[in-house]
């Protein structure tokens, strides 16, 4: 199993988290049956949670804030690439985007692969492999020319909840050609690494803001790596909120959780999915874009 794809457990659904999975299936629940969830899925009604409120459930299979589903529990498997086809004769939203990239390796994630989208749902496409960035070079292209719209940000900006002022947000997101709008509709587009590996997670010693210049970054993937000339070795990010938040070269400043992996420091941001007071900032986007101050006050 892959990072982005989903396993049902009885009446429960989860996200597939990182790439190395043996006995246990390491995800986080993301849908939960509920009669007066605002999903129906034959005949029964089912509502999104929080990290925070799937860490209610499943508690004994529980580790650092995930779940640990043993395999003989699973009881379907979801895969973004194997069910696009199918889902594109139903699904209307996912057949426009998978029309726009037509690329050899894509799949749909999120509620529109399980079947509990609602009818503003968002488009959560995956591309793997180097069909990412061949994406994100058609996405900047087709804002260019007017086929594609630009993502509503501010929507973005509060389903995520992000902790930064809306202007330090939206200069960030707006070079990441990851997001966009089509015939009105929203839709981003995921990366997952056919041989992506999982990082070890070492131990907590204490909160901390560093500042540094980036030597290299595997920006886009999870988890986000910026490798750094800093007390820490690198800034590793488990948060969709702040991919691509940076590229080499750039300075920047993150505030996380300083961990100790086998003698190396790592500073680890958004450890849960939404964030509170952690964050990555590029300090040179910033100022270019004369935005600093938005930041600072």
């Amino acid at each position: 199993m892959r990072h982005r794809d989903f396993i049902r457990v009885g009446d429960y659904y989860f996200s597939v988290v990182g790439y190395n999975h043996s006995r246990y299936v390491r995800c986080i629940l993301r849908y939960i049956p509920d009669e007066n969830g605002d999903r129906l899925k034959n005949g029964k009604r089912f509502r999104k949670v929080s990290h925070e409120e799937a860490l209610n459930y499943f508690k004994q299979f529980q580790v650092d804030g995930l779940h640990y589903i043993p395999k003989h529990m699973i009881e379907e498997v979801y895969k973004p690439d194997e069910k696009l086809k199918e889902i594109c004769q139903y699904d209307e939203s996912v057949r426009i985007v998978a029309e726009f990239f037509k690329l050899p390796k894509m799949g749909v994630t999120g509620s529109r692969l399980i079947g509990l989208a609602k009818g503003n749902s968002d488009v959560d496409f995956v591309l793997y492999d180097e069909c990412f960035e061949i994406g994100r070079k058609m996405i900047k292209e087709g804002l260019e020319k007017g086929v594609l719209e630009e993502p509503d940000l501010e929507y973005v900006y509060k389903k995520r909840k992000v902790n930064l002022p809306f202007e330090v947000f939206a200069v960030h997101e707006k070079r990441k050609f990851n997001k966009a709008r089509i015939d009105g509709m929203n839709f981003d587009i995921l990366y997952v690494n056919s041989k992506g590996q999982d990082f070890q997670r070492g131990v907590k010693l204490n909160k901390a803001t560093v500042v540094a210049r980036v030597l290299k970054a595997n920006p886009f993937d999870f988890p986000a790596v910026y490798y750094v000339d800093s007390c820490v070795d690198a800034i590793v990010c488990f948060t969709h909120t702040f991919v691509g938040q940076a590229f080499e070269g750039e300075i920047v400043e993150a505030k996380g959780w300083i961990e100790l992996v086998n003698g190396k420091k790592y500073l680890v941001v958004g450890s849960r999915r939404e964030t509170t007071d952690e964050y990555i900032v590029s300090l040179s986007l910033l100022e270019n874009a004369n935005v600093m101050d938005e930041f600072l006050n």
